[in-house]
């Protein structure tokens, strides 16, 4: 099974509204069941802006148009006529952008709660890799010798990686990885507890020091969007059937 990302964009002139991310996801669900269900998916991950991550403070914009949601799935062939029926609802949403991608999970999350909704805030990051480091060495650096680094210097409670194939829309955004990071809530609008200080400011500094020396070797100013969200479990009625 492969994976693909598809990320429906906002339009500038109608910021993204937390407080209807229930409508959205019941909108995004009724759309994409059908073609979820007709490829065989079982369940899907949507990421959503909510009221649970309104204000938070790492919210950084690179790409011209806001994120207004992100689904991951498995599915039989991450390819743009396999998956067009899918692609084509989510573009009934708004402008759709999707890539093939790899999935990696350094630190699994824990399982949704009732309403499908997982505990904390889901941090998406998208990565460009720079003109002065190879793919290569970028990719090594990230994966191999980053990726502790992240774990350790934040409160992170669930982790996973996705390495860029290829594009699937041909207005996609070059990006070369994304990467989502959960954190508890409180980390939404607490620096302390994002970094994972437990109070004590020479240990926030010394996190925030070890990060940002560990994120300048692969990363640039400018070429990482960081887009605050919930992350949500949604299952597809009739799938397999």
């Amino acid at each position: 099974m492969d994976m693909l990302l598809a990320v429906v964009w906002a339009d500038d002139d109608a910021p993204v509204d937390p407080a209807d991310a229930a409508g959205l996801r019941a909108r995004i669900a009724d759309a994409v069941d059908g073609p979820l269900a007709a490829l065989g998916v079982e369940e899907y991950l949507l990421n959503v802006r909510d009221e649970a991550v309104a204000g938070a403070m790492i919210d950084v914009r690179v790409t011209p148009r806001p994120v207004l949601a992100a689904l991951r799935s498995r599915v039989p062939v991450a390819s743009a006529s396999a998956c067009a029926d899918l692609l084509e609802a989510l573009r009934g949403l708004g402008p759709v952008s999707a890539w093939s991608v790899t999935a990696s999970e350094p630190l699994p999350a824990a399982g949704p709660g009732p309403d499908g909704r997982c505990e904390g805030m889901a941090n998406l990051a998208f990565l460009r890799r720079p003109e002065r480091i190879g793919r290569e060495e970028w990719l090594r650096t990230w994966l191999e010798e980053h990726t502790q680094v992240a774990i350790d210097t934040q409160s992170t409670t669930a982790y996973t990686q996705h390495v860029v194939v290829r594009a699937l829309t041909a207005d996609a955004p070059v990006v070369d990885g994304i990467v989502e990071e959960v954190f508890p809530i409180e980390a939404a609008t607490d620096l302390g507890v994002f970094f994972d200080a437990g109070g004590d400011d020479a240990r926030m500094a010394a996190n925030i020091e070890a990060m940002t020396a560990s994120t300048g070797r692969f990363l640039d100013d400018g070429t990482v969007d960081a887009v605050p969200t919930g992350r949500y479990v949604m299952g597809v009625p009739g799938a397999g059937v």
